[in-house]
């Protein structure tokens, strides 16, 4: 189980072994071009592996004109 935070909201999911951020991404809906990733409180690509304990913090872009 990893606990994926979203500004307040904190969710706890259960991952396969070898999963991914793309693929816990994708099972919430997210779209990876919208987002950016901490694991542990690190930035990571979308390939990082996850591990049970982990903690991901979804940060979404912004952007304007």
């Amino acid at each position: 189980m990893v606990e994926v935070r979203e500004g307040k909201k904190i969710r706890k999911v259960m991952v396969k072994s070898r999963s991914t951020i793309n693929d816990i991404l994708r099972e919430l809906g997210y779209n990876r071009e919208e987002v950016v990733v901490r694991l542990n409180g690190k930035i990571v690509a979308e390939e990082e592996e996850l591990s049970r304990g982990d903690s991901i913090e979804v940060i979404r872009i912004v952007t304007g004109g």
